[in-house]
C-alpha cells in the first residue's frame, strides 16, 4: 500500500527512481521460489511494456509545451464531437510527463511482483480480520491467478516442445487459450468444492452497522467533492470526511464482533514487523492527506518551462520508506519456520 500511495501521489522522478531502486532491493533480497520469479519477470515485462505504451500514446495524440521536438500529421476533430485529436506538435514536457506516469506505474507493478512472490495468499487470508474476510478471499485469488497461470503457460508450452512444436508468437494463442481455460476451470472447482462445505458461510452482520456502513461511502464522496470543487466548504467537508471514517470504522467492529472464526494454528508475527507495518501504513495515509492538502514537495511539474526537478532531503524521507522491509531482510536473521501452535478457539465448542 505504501508503495502503491507514494508512486502515485508523486511525480519528481527523483522520488520516482528512489521508490524504483527500493522496489528493485527488496525483491533481491526477499525469498522467493521459482513461480515467484517467473511472477516478478512477467510482471517486469508488463512493466516495461507499459512505459512504452505511456510514451507512443503522448507521441500519437501529441502535447502541448515550449520545447517542441517534432510534429506528427494527424486528423483533429471538432469541440463539439469531443475534440479528439491524432498527432500534433510533440514537446519534450510531455514526454517527460509520460515517462514519469510510466515509472509509477513500473513501481506499482513490482511491487505487486514482490509481494506476490515473497508473501504466503494464504497466511495472509488468515492473518485479515474477519470483517474483511469475504474481501480478503478475492484478494487471495487475485494473487495466486498470475503464479498458477504462468505455470499452467510452461507446463503447456513444455507439453508442446516435446510434441515437436514450434515456439513464436504465431503460437501464443495455443498456449494462452488454454491457460485461461484451466485457470477458469480450476476456479469453478474450487468455489463448487468451497460452497458444498459450506465454507466462509456465517449469519449476515447486523442490520444498523450494515447501514451506517452504507452511509459511509456517500459521505466520503460529498467530503472529496467539497474539499476540492468548493474552497469554501473545506471544512464542512473535512467533518463529513471524518463521520464517514468514523463511520466505517464502526461498521468493521461491529461485524468483526459479529463473525466467529477458527483457525487451526496462529499465526507468529513478531511485534517489530507488527510496529513496522502499522508505521507503513500510518506513513501511506499522511503522505495521501499531504497530497489532497495540495503539499508540493513530492510534486514536479514539466510543463512550467521544463525547470529541472528539485531535491529535498526532507521529502525524499517519505519515498526511501519504501525501503524498510530490504532493512529489514538485510539486518534480521535469517527466518526459522516456527512450530506449529493450535489456535485454543478450536477447542471451542
Amino acid at each position: 500500500m505504501l508503495v502503491m500511495v507514494v508512486a502515485l501521489t508523486t511525480t519528481n522522478p527523483y522520488y520516482l527512481g528512489i521508490v524504483l531502486l527500493s522496489v528493485l532491493l527488496v525483491a533481491v533480497l526477499a525469498p522467493k521460489t521459482a513461480t515467484g520469479v517467473t511472477s516478478f519477470r512477467a510482471l517486469l515485462i508488463f512493466g516495461a511494456l507499459m512505459l512504452v505504451i505511456s510514451v507512443g500514446i503522448s507521441v500519437i495524440n501529441g502535447n502541448y509545451g515550449s520545447h517542441r521536438l517534432f510534429s506528427i500529421p494527424g486528423p483533429e476533430l471538432p469541440w463539439w464531437v469531443g475534440g479528439l485529436r491524432l498527432g500534433g506538435p510533440v514537446s519534450a514536457e510531455g514526454l517527460v510527463a509520460a515517462l514519469t506516469r510510466g515509472l509509477a506505474i513500473l513501481s506499482v507493478l513490482l511491487a505487486f511482483g514482490v509481494f506476490n512472490g515473497a508473501v504466503s495468499p494464504h497466511r495472509v487470508l488468515r492473518t485479515a480480520p474477519a470483517a474483511v474476510f469475504q474481501a480478503g478471499l478475492v484478494v487471495t485469488v487475485g494473487l495466486t491467478l498470475l503464479p498458477s497461470s504462468i505455470e499452467d503457460v510452461r507446463r503447456i508450452r513444455e507439453m508442446r516442445a516435446l510434441r515437436g512444436a514450434r515456439g513464436g508468437l504465431r503460437d501464443l494463442p495455443a498456449l494462452v487459450v488454454p491457460a485461461v481455460v484451466g485457470g477458469l476451470e480450476r476456479s469453478m472447482r474450487l468455489a463448487e468444492a468451497m460452497e458444498a462445505r459450506g465454507y466462509g458461510a456465517a449469519p449476515p452482520s447486523p442490520r444498523i452497522p450494515r447501514l451506517v456502513g452504507m452511509t459511509s461511502a456517500p459521505l466520503l464522496l460529498a467530503a472529496a467533492c467539497g474539499w476540492f470543487y468548493y474552497e469554501t466548504l473545506r471544512l464542512p467537508a473535512a467533518i463529513l470526511g471524518g463521520v464517514g471514517v468514523v463511520a466505517f470504522g464502526w461498521w468493521m467492529a461491529s461485524s468483526a464482533r459479529s463473525r466467529h472464526t477458527t483457525s487451526l494454528t496462529v499465526e507468529p508475527l513478531p511485534l517489530t514487523d507488527r510496529v513496522l507495518a502499522l508505521a507503513s501504513f500510518a506513513l501511506a495515509i499522511a503522505t495521501l492527506g499531504l497530497a489532497i492538502a495540495g503539499w508540493e514537495g513530492l510534486k514536479y511539474n514539466p510543463f512550467a518551462g521544463l525547470p529541472w526537478p528539485s531535491f529535498e532531503a526532507v521529502a525524499a524521507l517519505i519515498p526511501l520508506a519504501v525501503a524498510w522491509p530490504a532493512f529489514r531482510l538485510l539486518f534480521s536473521p535469517s527466518p526459522v519456520a516456527a512450530p506449529m501452535r493450535l489456535s485454543p478457539r478450536v477447542l471451542e465448542p
